[in-house]
């Protein structure tokens, strides 16, 4: 639970001769940080090897899916069928971020993409892993790229609502939880992987200092306009591709 799905967070305390690089630029508003994380770091700070750009700044902020359309577009095959899997539960509000980013898309094909999209729900509710049921329907399709898109939990409440993150470096479902299960990487679907992560809790503890509240998970009483917002600022993104 005192993990973050942030590498700006989790990288904060090495360097480069630690195996991290982070370059930092600010456009207008909003601050672009690229983090990249070799195999050496990887384990120290309990995140995968990869690319994490991160884009910090409010969700209405002026440029931002521009700017979100050019980060993704880093971390993904020049043209070809992308597969987007909107994760977690959209019955809670600050884990509904992917199920509203992906009906937020409005073409099913740009310029270079064919897009298609799922919204995958939670283990828990559907019976099927939501690892297993990515890969499953990507190898249908089947999809040169996919794309996943869920909430993230950080450990400075500073960072809700306040940031995005995609990386090429995958992720475990339910990772700022305690119900981690089946990653969605490169490495397991073999085909190029990019997730796309908006902080949306922090563990009760970041706030009280207590160490016994890190069990609990807190979010902002406009949590519901946040993710709202981060979700049109996504599909944004993905209908220019």
């Amino acid at each position: 639970m005192d993990r973050t799905g942030l590498a700006v967070e989790a990288a904060k305390i090495l360097t480069e001769k630690d195996g991290i690089s982070a370059v930092s630029r600010t456009i207008g508003s909003i601050k672009i940080t690229d983090v990249k994380i070799r195999e050496s770091a990887a384990r120290k700070i309990h995140k995968s090897a990869g690319r994490y750009i991160t884009l910090a700044g409010e969700p209405s902020a002026e440029g931002i899916t521009a700017l979100l359309r050019r980060a993704i577009l880093q971390l993904i095959p020049e043209r070809g069928n992308i597969f987007t899997a909107g994760l977690g539960n959209p019955d809670i509000t600050p884990d509904s971020l992917g199920a509203l980013s992906v009906r937020g898309i409005t073409r099913r094909k740009t310029r270079h993409y064919l897009l298609s999209a799922i919204e995958t729900d939670v283990a828990a509710k559907t019976g099927l892993e939501t690892a297993k049921l990515v890969r499953a329907a990507a190898r249908e399709l089947p999809a040169d790229c996919v794309i996943a898109i869920d909430a993230l939990c950080c450990k400075d409440p500073q960072f809700i609502g306040k940031t995005v993150q995609i990386t090429n470096a995958g992720i475990t479902p339910g990772e700022g939880t305690a119900c981690r299960k089946g990653e969605i990487s490169r490495k397991t679907f073999g085909i190029p992987v990019a997730v796309i992560g908006v902080p949306t809790i922090t563990p009760l503890s970041a706030i009280t200092k207590n160490p016994s509240d890190k069990n609990f998970l807190v979010t902002t009483n406009d949590a519901d306009i946040l993710v709202k917002q981060w979700a049109e600022v996504i599909a944004g993104a993905l209908d220019n591709l």
